[in-house]
């Protein structure tokens, strides 16, 4: 759980109820569960709404529902919502085709019962095209590729193969002690003299 991306956690729990919510994310991670179910919810109000309007709307507090945060932060919150938006619209597109197919099955038995060849063809031809029976199988679906959401943090303990020194203030110490010894031998004096005057 650690080391799980704080934007996956929320979006396991974006639309429980706040005491719930709270069981499983910091007051912190819930401000920003807020602020990912307004912004999610503009989105599907208006679909064509521009990324400015709604780093815009983030900025902005949300229309002052949150507490404004920084550009910045709006961007990062942007990935994570287009990432959600573009799950919903995945698992709509599913069930719309899942409808279509079985809407089209029945049209092709109520056709085969009247002996319509015409009817027939159609929903067979309905059929091909949602479930892309006609296409040959793609190697990858792209349609399940989505964004990698990036969350930046200051905890050097995240990277990888790093090791503990130990006295580190004491190499600091070596450290700044060999640069300034360094510094004291390449420093050179040089006469002043007056700008008036041509250098010879």
């Amino acid at each position: 759980m650690k080391n799980q991306n704080t934007y996956d956690l929320i979006e396991k729990h974006l639309f429980e109820k706040k005491e719930i919510a709270l069981q499983h994310l910091t007051l912190t991670q819930y401000e920003i569960k807020q602020r990912l179910m307004l912004s999610v919810g503009k989105v599907l109000d208006d679909p064509l709404c521009f990324d400015k309007s709604i780093i815009e709307f983030l900025v902005g507090g949300c229309g002052g529902a949150c507490t404004p945060v920084s550009t910045s932060q709006a961007y990062r919150d942007l990935q994570a919502i287009k990432k959600i938006i573009g799950g919903i619209q995945l698992h709509s597109k599913s069930w719309y085709r899942y409808m279509i197919v079985e809407g089209a099955k029945e049209a092709f038995e109520i056709a085969k019962e009247q002996k319509d060849g015409k009817g027939m063809a159609a929903a067979l031809d309905k059929i091909g095209k949602y479930t892309r029976a006609d296409k040959e199988d793609d190697d990858f679906d792209f349609s399940q590729l989505l964004p990698p959401v990036f969350e930046p943090s200051d905890d050097v303990t995240l990277l990888e193969n790093m090791q503990p020194i130990d006295n580190l203030e004491e190499k600091r110490k070596e450290f700044r002690q060999r640069f300034k010894k360094k510094m004291e031998n390449t420093i050179t004096d040089v006469e002043p003299y007056d700008t008036k005057e041509p250098i010879s």
